[in-house]
């Protein structure tokens, strides 16, 4: 059964350590903050939550705590609930439950259809709020019977989600349970999980809502004109090269360390300078001719079919930009002749300045956006150097690079011949 909130701290754990490398996603993707909470905060899957109706407590076999049975009636049990919380570790002083029953009419307020026609339908309610979360859990009955169903919110701060193949069944638009599957839920353990996988989505948009803060910080002081690649003095190189061997590293291995910083140099300007322009491209696009009134109804979409409407092709805007900076560029596009995923589309670019070449090998995928990267060769005619992004780039990254890359690669071969490698 898959596991869809966190169950441990060594869980909390393995989230937080990957905070970054899905901001570095987000980013290349160029998400807003909005829309970062959206993708860390998603609608909880109905489906997954019963794996809290046996398979979490097989082997303790206690039935729900909070159920209590006196004289044939139904109640929920605060002190039942409080111990079972107390003995897992929770911190009760952030617990806190109420109760209350209603009446409702024929045609009342419940969502299960087998409650939407009787009279006498009685609704005992029953919220519990712990570390910033509250479920509610909601008991329909008819007056008299000792049956009933059981319709259950998990955590009104993340919403549930139904697949299209569950909406045909009642009992999965919600999180609704019979009388004895309730009896076997592991309330309080679903209920630790769901406030600990809370409390890491806020903790992780805290954290994607601070890089951003750092990121436009600078962005505010780019140099549009300059990326800086900070020389590596001899003795750096020494020791980075005996470090290597000890490590087992081969010689291209030992150089990709070596030219570490001025990847990441040239990849925080590209990330820096999409960021402040938002003016992102795809290399399947940007190799698109434009008819007579510069545009195309071919661009790729995130559908992973053509437009049908027409909209203005990228190589425009880029020609104006290598105009505007008086930069003579050739471009050459081609695509991967045995790619047999239809899903998947790779386009590779090649980019020439004066002697100087830089080469973008661009995946995208149909549906899976969070898995589209560029591969980036900085300086094609030595493949050692290398960056990748997550996403895309913009057109005035791009030609920023291109307009500074003949020094750069002329620092860049003059490193390389320098090493023994």
């Amino acid at each position: 059964m898959k596991r869809i909130l966190a169950h441990s701290e060594e869980d909390a754990q393995k989230r937080r350590a990957a905070f970054e490398e899905r901001y570095a996603v987000f980013n290349g993707h160029h998400l807003s903050l909005e829309g970062i909470k959206r993708k860390v905060n998603p609608n909880l899957e109905i489906k997954y939550l019963c794996y809290y109706l046996g398979e979490s407590n097989k082997f303790s076999g206690k039935p729900n705590p909070i159920v209590c049975l006196a004289d044939g009636k139904f109640s929920f049990s605060e002190q039942g609930i409080r111990e079972a919380l107390k003995r897992m570790g929770a911190d009760l002083s952030q617990f806190k439950m109420e109760v209350q029953e209603t009446a409702r009419d024929a045609d009342g307020e419940s969502r299960l259809v087998a409650y939407k026609k009787r009279k006498n339908v009685y609704a005992l309610t029953c919220t519990l709020a712990y570390k910033g979360i509250e479920m509610e859990i909601t008991r329909w009955h008819v007056k008299d019977s000792p049956f009933g169903l059981f319709e259950i919110m998990p955590a009104k701060q993340m919403l549930c989600y139904v697949s299209e193949h569950f909406k045909r069944d009642e009992r999965f638009n919600l999180f609704v349970l019979r009388d004895d599957e309730f009896y076997l839920l592991d309330l309080p353990t679903l209920l630790m999980d769901l406030a600990l996988e809370y409390q890491l989505r806020e903790e992780e948009i805290i954290f994607h809502a601070k890089q951003q803060r750092i990121s436009t910080m600078q962005t505010s002081v780019l140099d549009e004109d300059h990326i800086m690649l900070d020389a590596i003095d001899e003795a750096t190189v020494e020791r980075i090269i005996k470090e290597s061997e000890q490590k087992g590293l081969d010689k291209e291995q030992t150089f990709k360390v070596l030219v570490d910083p001025w990847m990441e140099a040239i990849h925080d300007y590209l990330a820096q300078m999409t960021s402040k322009y938002k003016d992102f491209v795809f290399m399947f696009n940007l190799e698109i001719e434009p008819d007579v009134n510069g545009c195309s109804s071919s661009l790729f979409t995130r559908t992973g079919k053509y437009k049908t409407e027409i909209g203005i092709v990228p190589q425009v805007p880029f020609k104006k930009l290598c105009e505007e900076r008086q930069l003579e560029v050739s471009y050459t596009f081609s695509k991967n002749p045995y790619l047999k995923d239809p899903s998947r589309r790779q386009t590779v670019a090649c980019f020439t300045v004066e002697d100087s070449e830089i080469i973008i090998d661009e995946v995208l995928y149909d549906q899976l956006w969070h898995k589209d990267q560029l591969i980036i060769y900085p300086n094609a005619k030595d493949r050692r150097f290398q960056l990748q992004i997550s996403g895309s780039i913009g057109l005035h990254a791009l030609v920023g690079y291109l307009k500074q890359m003949p020094a750069l690669c002329q620092q860049m071969n003059k490193f390389a011949e320098s090493l023994k490698l």
